[in-house]
C-alpha cells in the first residue's frame, strides 16, 4: 500500500465515527500533529502508533488487521528503499556499546484543561493520595456517570503530578463503554512499548506481560492515567506497584482493587457550576444576567460536559444573550439537541452507555425515563418490565454498572432508592420515544407504574391509625407486586407513606393531566388518610384540585364527589372555611342524586362541623343529627362517633354543657368500641372540652393526657399538639398547676410553629394568653393580640369573641381601654345565640355605671 492510500484509510476510518483530528488525538494519546502529517502522506506511523490509533478507532478484529497489516507494509516498504548506514569503525562500535541504553521518558498526558474549576477537596485528597507521603499503594479510582468530568480531573491532577514522577507519565485510553474495550494483554503490550521494549521482546500471555511491566518499574517512578475503564478485570494487571502511581478513570467505582481510593464524582453545585460557564463564556457576558446563568446552569444540572457545552455555544453566538440560552435550555423536548456545540455534546457519551446495556435493560431504561418521579425504589423496575424480582434486580444491577442510574441510599421504609439526573431521564425518554414499541404510550407506562404504587398504598393505609375518610372508589384495579415488597408497606405504613409520598403526588398529578382520572382518584382516595394524619395539606389540595378537575372533563360523577369532598376537606384544614362548606354542599346534593349515601353521609358530617366553626348552631346540630342517623344506618361507627364529638362541640357553645357531656361520653364510649386508636382520641379530645365546659377539671385533664398518649403513639403529631392543649387549659384552672399549664401550652404553640399549622398554633395562643392573664404577665398582650389577627381574619365568631374578652382582660389589667374590645365580643357572641354574651353584657353595665359615676 501506497503512503495516500494509507492516508485514505485512517482519514475514512477518522471520519465515519465522525472525529476531527484533535478528536482522534486525544482518544489515542498520539498528537495532533503525527496524525496531521500521516494523512498527509508525510509520515509513516510505527507499530505501537499504527496500535494507538487502532484501538481509538474502534476497528474490528477484520478491519483492525487490514490496518495493522497496512502501517506495517508501509515501515518496511520504507527501510527496504532507506538508503544504507555508512560503516563504523570497530573501536567506535565497541564505544558505543559499551555505554548504557539510556530508558526511554515517556510524557504521553494528554493537554490539560486549561478552565478547570472546582472539585477542590477531591483534587487535595487525591494529590495527597498520589504523593510520596501518601500510604502505598498508590492507586485512586475516579467514578462516575458519563460527562461528570472524570478525565478533565485526572489529567489535572496528573499534570499537577508529573514532577514528582520524572521517570515519565503514561496515558492508555482503555475504551471501557466502547463496543471494543482494550484488551488487558494488549494495553499491557501499549504500556511496554511507551516504555521502550520491542514488539517481538515482548511474552505472548497477559501474566507474564503484567510481570514484565512490574520489572520494568520497579526502580522507577512513573505516573500512569489509565482513562476509561470497563471494570476491575480490565485494569487488575495493568498496577505496576513499588513507588509508581496510577489513575483510573471509569463509570464504576473500582472498590474491588486491592488498597485503592474510590472518589465518585457528583454533579458541581450552582455557584462552582456557575463559575465554570462565566470562565468559557466570559465573565462580564454572564454577569450581566445572574438569573439567567443560574437557570443555565440548573438545566445543566451541575454535569460540566454540559456546562461546558451550553458556554462554548453561548460563546460562539456573540448575539445571544444569556437569557436566550436559558430559554432553549429550558424547553425539555429540545435540550439535549441544544447541548451539542462542534465535537462537544452529551448524547453521544449517554449513549455509549446505552449501547452496552441488554435489551431488557434498555426497555426498563426506556420505561422509568417516562415516569414523573424523582426517586424509586427496585421493585419499580419488575413491576414495569412485569417480570419477577429477580429480573429486574439483575436489569438494575446493569443500569447501576453503566451508570445510567444513581443510587440515592436507603428510605425511612428499608427500601434502597434510585433516580437519574435530569439529562439522562430526558434521553431515556428520547429512546422511549424511537424504541416503537408497545410501550410507546408515556401515560400508560406512568399508569402501570400508578397501579402498582396504588395496591401498595392500600395495603399501607389499612394498616394506618388515623381517620378513615373513605375516599378511594375500588373501581380502580391495582397492579399486584410481590409479598416480599408489599409487606414493607404493610408492617410500616407511615414510614412507607413517608418515603412514597412525593412519588405518590407527582404521579396523581401525572394521571389527572394524562387523562387517566381515575387511577388519580385512587391514589388520592388511598393516601389521604396519611396526608391528613401528617398534615401534609397543600399537596393534597393540589392532587386534589387536579384531579377535580379531571373528572369533570370527563364526566366521571362519582370520581367528581370523591375529588369534591377530598378538596373540601383540605379547604377545611387550610382554614377557608366558606369554599369547604360550599364543596361539601355540593358533594350531599350530587351524592343524593347518584343515590350515593355513604358519600352523602360523610359530607353531612363535614357541613355540620364547618357550620359549627362559622357559629350556625341551629343548622350545625341538625344536620350533625342527621348525618349521625345516616351514618349509622351505613355501619360507619367510627366516622359515627365523630360527628357526635362534633355534636358536642355545637353543643358547648350553647351553653349546654350538660347535654355536651352527655353527647361527648356517647362518642367515647363509641370510640372505644372502635379498634382504630384515632377514633378513640379524638373522641376522648372531645369528652376533655365537654367536661372542662363544665367544670370538671380533673376527669377533663384526664381524656385529655390520654388522648395526647394515643396521638403520639400512632404518629399524629397535630392532634398530640390538639390534646396537650386540652390538658394545659383544663390545668390552668387550677393556680397551683399554673407552670405546668404554661410548659404544656408553650410546647404545643412550638409544635405546631413547626408544622405550620395556623389554627392549633392561634387556638393555643388564645389558652397561653388567658393564662398568662391570670398570672398577671405582661406578655398576655402580646400573644392574644397575635391570636386575635388569625381569628380576625376565619370566621369562627365564638373563637373570635372569647379572644376579644381575653385581650379585654389583659388591658384591664394594665388600665387599658377595654370597652371596646368588649363590645366587639358582644356582637359576636350575640350573633350565634351564645349564653357568653350575657356574662359580657354585664361587664358592660358595671364598666358604663363606673363611667357614669366618676
Amino acid at each position: 500500500m501506497t503512503h495516500d492510500g494509507f492516508a485514505s484509510l485512517l482519514r475514512g476510518y477518522r471520519r465515519r465515527l465522525g472525529l476531527t483530528q484533535a478528536a482522534l488525538a486525544e482518544r489515542s494519546a498520539v498528537s495532533e500533529r503525527s496524525i496531521r502529517s500521516i494523512e498527509r502522506g508525510g509520515r509513516v506511523p510505527r507499530r505501537y502508533t499504527a496500535e494507538q490509533l487502532a484501538g481509538a478507532l474502534d476497528l474490528t478484529d477484520e478491519h483492525l488487521m487490514a490496518f495493522l497489516a497496512a502501517a506495517d507494509g508501509l515501515l518496511r516498504l520504507q527501510r527496504a528503499t532507506a538508503p544504507d548506514r555508512p560503516p563504523v569503525a570497530d573501536g567506535a562500535a565497541a564505544a558505543d556499546l559499551s555505554r548504557p541504553v539510556p530508558r526511554p521518558v515517556p510524557r504521553q498526558l494528554p493537554v490539560d484543561v486549561g478552565d478547570f474549576v472546582g472539585r477542590d477537596a477531591e483534587l487535595r485528597a487525591i494529590v495527597e493520595r498520589l504523593g510520596p507521603h501518601g500510604p502505598a499503594p498508590h492507586v485512586v479510582a475516579l467514578a462516575g456517570p458519563a460527562g461528570i468530568g472524570k478525565t478533565a480531573l485526572a489529567l489535572h491532577v496528573a499534570h499537577r503530578l508529573a514532577p514528582q514522577f520524572p521517570d515519565g507519565q503514561l496515558y492508555l485510553p482503555l475504551h471501557g463503554v466502547t463496543s471494543r474495550p482494550v484488551d488487558p494483554g494488549d494495553a499491557l503490550a501499549q504500556l511496554l512499548r511507551a516504555l521502550g521494549l520491542n514488539s517481538a521482546a515482548l511474552p505472548a500471555g497477559a501474566d507474564a506481560r503484567a510481570a514484565l511491566l512490574r520489572e520494568q518499574l520497579a526502580d522507577r517512578r512513573v505516573l500512569v492515567v489509565l482513562d476509561d475503564a470497563s471494570g476491575h478485570e480490565q485494569v487488575a494487571a495493568l498496577l505496576p506497584g513499588g513507588g509508581n502511581a496510577v489513575v483510573i478513570t471509569g463509570r464504576l467505582p473500582l472498590t474491588g482493587l486491592p488498597g485503592v481510593t474510590v472518589v465518585d464524582l457528583a454533579p458541581l453545585d450552582e455557584a462552582v457550576a456557575l463559575r465554570l460557564f462565566a470562565h468559557i463564556a466570559g465573565p462580564a457576558r454572564v454577569a450581566t444576567d445572574p438569573g439567567g446563568a443560574a437557570d443555565v446552569a440548573k438545566a445543566c444540572g451541575g454535569l460540566p460536559l454540559a456546562v461546558r457545552v451550553a458556554a462554548a455555544r453561548l460563546a460562539a453566538h456573540p448575539r445571544w444573550t444569556v437569557r436566550l440560552l436559558a430559554d432553549r435550555l429550558g424547553d425539555e423536548r429540545q435540550r439535549l439537541e441544544e447541548l451539542r456545540h462542534g465535537d462537544l455534546a452529551v448524547r453521544p457519551s449517554l449513549r455509549l452507555g446505552y449501547q452496552t446495556l441488554s435489551a431488557p435493560a434498555a426497555r426498563a431504561f426506556a420505561l422509568l425515563g417516562t415516569l414523573p418521579v424523582a426517586t424509586f425504589p427496585e421493585w419499580v423496575v419488575a413491576a414495569l418490565l412485569d417480570a419477577p424480582a429477580a429480573t429486574g434486580a439483575g436489569v438494575l444491577r446493569e443500569l447501576l454498572d453503566a451508570r445510567l442510574l444513581d443510587e440515592v441510599g436507603v428510605d425511612r421504609a428499608g427500601q434502597l432508592r434510585y433516580r437519574f439526573h435530569d439529562l439522562t431521564r430526558l434521553f431515556a425518554l428520547e429512546c422511549h420515544e424511537a424504541a416503537g414499541t408497545g410501550d410507546a404510550d408515556p401515560a400508560a407506562v406512568v399508569t402501570r407504574a400508578a397501579g402498582a404504587w396504588l395496591g401498595l398504598a392500600r395495603q399501607a393505609r389499612d394498616g394506618l391509625q388515623c381517620e378513615r375518610l373513605y375516599l378511594d372508589e375500588p373501581r380502580t384495579q391495582a397492579v399486584p407486586v410481590e409479598d416480599r415488597v408489599a409487606s414493607v408497606a404493610t408492617r410500616q405504613p407511615v414510614d412507607w407513606f413517608e418515603a412514597e409520598r412525593e412519588a405518590l403526588t407527582a404521579l396523581a398529578l401525572s394521571c389527572a393531566d394524562t387523562g387517566s382520572h381515575a387511577v388519580a382518584c385512587a391514589l388520592i382516595g388511598s393516601a389521604a388518610d396519611f396526608f391528613e394524619l401528617r398534615g401534609y395539606y397543600t399537596d393534597w389540595q393540589r392532587m386534589s384540585r387536579a384531579a377535580l378537575a379531571a373528572c369533570r372533563r370527563a364526566g366521571d360523577r362519582p370520581g367528581e364527589i370523591a375529588m369534591r369532598r377530598s378538596f373540601g376537606i383540605t379547604l377545611l384544614e387550610l382554614d377557608d372555611l366558606e369554599a369547604a362548606l360550599e364543596q361539601f354542599r355540593t358533594v350531599r346534593q350530587l351524592a343524593h342524586e347518584l343515590g350515593a349515601h355513604p358519600s352523602a353521609a360523610m359530607a353531612g358530617k363535614e357541613i355540620g362541623f364547618v357550620l359549627g366553626l362559622l357559629g350556625r348552631l341551629d343548622e350545625a346540630e341538625w344536620m350533625l343529627r342527621t348525618a349521625e342517623e345516616e351514618l349509622d344506618r351505613i355501619g360507619r361507627q367510627d366516622s359515627r362517633a365523630l360527628a357526635l364529638t362534633s355534636l358536642a362541640f355545637v353543643l358547648r357553645q350553647r351553653g349546654e354543657s350538660g347535654e355536651a357531656v352527655r353527647i361527648a361520653r356517647a362518642a367515647q364510649a363509641l370510640g372505644e368500641a372502635q379498634r382504630n386508636r384515632f377514633v378513640q382520641a379524638y373522641a376522648g379530645r372531645g369528652l376533655a372540652g365537654a367536661l372542662l365546659s363544665a367544670g370538671l377539671r380533673d376527669e377533663a385533664a384526664h381524656w385529655a393526657r390520654r388522648a395526647a398518649e394515643l396521638y403520639t403513639g400512632i404518629g399524629d403529631p397535630i392532634g398530640a399538639g390538639q390534646s396537650l392543649r386540652a390538658l394545659g387549659e383544663a390545668l390552668a384552672d387550677d393556680p397551683a398547676h399554673h407552670g405546668e399549664a404554661e410548659r404544656l401550652l408553650r410546647g404545643a404553640a412550638t409544635l405546631f410553629r413547626g408544622h405550620g399549622y395556623r389554627w392549633g398554633l392561634a387556638l393555643t395562643e388564645l389558652s397561653l394568653g388567658e393564662l398568662l392573664v391570670r398570672r398577671g404577665t405582661g406578655e398576655a398582650v402580646e400573644v392574644l393580640r397575635a391570636s386575635l389577627r388569625f381569628w380576625s381574619d376565619e370566621a369562627v365568631p365564638a373563637l373570635l369573641a372569647r379572644a376579644l374578652v381575653a385581650l379585654a382582660d389583659a388591658e384591664e389589667r394594665r388600665g387599658g381601654d377595654a370597652r371596646t374590645l368588649l363590645e366587639q365580643a358582644f356582637e359576636h357572641y350575640t350573633a350565634i345565640g351564645s349564653p357568653a354574651a350575657a356574662a359580657v353584657a354585664r361587664r358592660l353595665d358595671r364598666a358604663a355605671r363606673v363611667a357614669s359615676a366618676s
